[in-house]
């Protein structure tokens, strides 16, 4: 069985709840997800289980949270690092990131608003450079179905320019 040390750790650590400011911007984010969830990202997923889940980018850096000038939460992205023929058992496993793949999951986004998600965009264009030299494969709900879906630069070129 495959062992994932660093979401072990993450655990632990909201377990021992001594890291209390963390855990309070943990919540924010997570209440933020739970409040803009349409019941296809996280369909099924209690609250706890969010919580591990972005106490787990937030330990591996692939989370972006973006605060209006009153500090409440306006948008909140997460990634993976994988191969182009990983798929959402590769999240739903716990798989850890593959940081030779050849691919980023772009896997959950929340947004309040484009200017928002634009600016979200240039903080992971400036973070993970590398993504414009991979793959980049999400799923997206198409006629009530999960669909995986590749994209290219262009994508960012969209976001950017709208």
């Amino acid at each position: 069985m495959y062992t994932n040390r660093l979401l072990q750790s993450v655990q632990v650590a909201l377990e021992s709840g001594t890291q209390r400011d963390a855990l309070l911007a943990m919540d924010e984010v997570v209440d933020f997800c739970l409040e803009h969830e349409n019941g296809k990202v996280f369909d099924g997923w209690d609250k706890e289980l969010i919580r591990l889940m972005v106490a787990y980018h937030w330990a591996k850096k692939t989370i972006i949270v973006h605060y209006n000038d009153n500090n409440d939460v306006q948008g909140v992205f997460m990634w993976y690092n994988c191969n182009e023929d990983d798929g959402w058992d590769f999240i739903n496993n716990w798989e850890a990131d593959r940081e030779d793949g050849d691919s980023i999951f772009l896997a959950f986004l929340f947004a309040e608003g484009k200017d928002t998600f634009k600016e979200m965009t240039k903080v992971f264009l400036d973070r993970c450079p590398e993504v414009l030299e991979k793959n980049k494969i999400s799923i997206r709900y198409r006629n009530g179905f999960p669909r995986r879906v590749n994209y290219d630069n262009r994508l960012f070129k969209k976001i950017l320019n709208n």
